[in-house]
């Protein structure tokens, strides 16, 4: 039987999820082109022509990540987000389930890709990319540009990370942590929040 030709997205794909496969079974430090080419079944240079190298495998696995979180938000109907207390409670929910299918992973390949010279300052860079998603997320619920200054901005990412972490570990349910991010979100864009200077 004749097998299908995969597309180069496709390939790509697959090849993605191989390797975080390879991340949970064997940990990120066995992760690499080589080790990818064996469990697909593939030639060493089809895994270079999609990657140039570890290090590209590892900034494509991670993006992927941030973009299916990403893309999850963007995908909530404008109706669902018509408030700031339903908005917070939808981004809590899907930023916590996100973690938990993908946490594990995650970290590990962040981690890795942190070892890189160039890359020592990616969790900031993370936090600067979600930053510019939750300002246009929230930016059409709130009326003073002050409200959602960067300091605001950085303790919702800040806690996202560590209340989906906690949920991870076992030491919080998920219902505590997206009922604590979602009143955390609320709080600090509420009228009666002090509004600090805007940066």
């Amino acid at each position: 039987m004749t097998q299908t030709r995969m597309s180069k997205r496709e390939r790509r794909d697959q090849l993605l999820q191989l390797a975080a496969e390879i991340v949970v079974t064997d940990g990120a430090e066995r992760l690499t082109l080589q080790t990818l080419a064996d469990r697909a079944g593939v030639s060493k240079p089809i895994t270079y022509n999609h990657f140039c190298d570890r290090k590209g495998l590892l900034v494509q696995l991670y993006r992927c990540y941030d973009e299916e979180l990403v893309a999850e938000i963007q995908a909530i109907p404008d109706s669902k987000c018509s408030t700031l207390k339903s908005t917070a409670a939808i981004l809590a929910a899907v930023y916590i389930d996100c973690v938990i299918r993908n946490g594990h992973v995650y970290e590990a390949v962040v981690a890795a890709l942190s070892s890189y010279p160039e890359f020592a300052d990616l969790r900031c860079r993370i936090c600067d990319y979600f930053i510019k998603v939750y300002r246009e997320l929230f930016r059409p619920l709130i009326t003073s540009e002050n409200t959602i200054c960067t300091s605001r901005l950085i303790a919702i990412y800040g806690a996202s990370e560590e209340l989906a972490r906690a949920v991870v570990a076992g030491r919080v349910s998920r219902s505590a942590a997206v009922g604590t991010l979602s009143g955390l979100i609320e709080g600090l864009f509420s009228p009666m929040s002090t509004p600090g200077k805007s940066e």
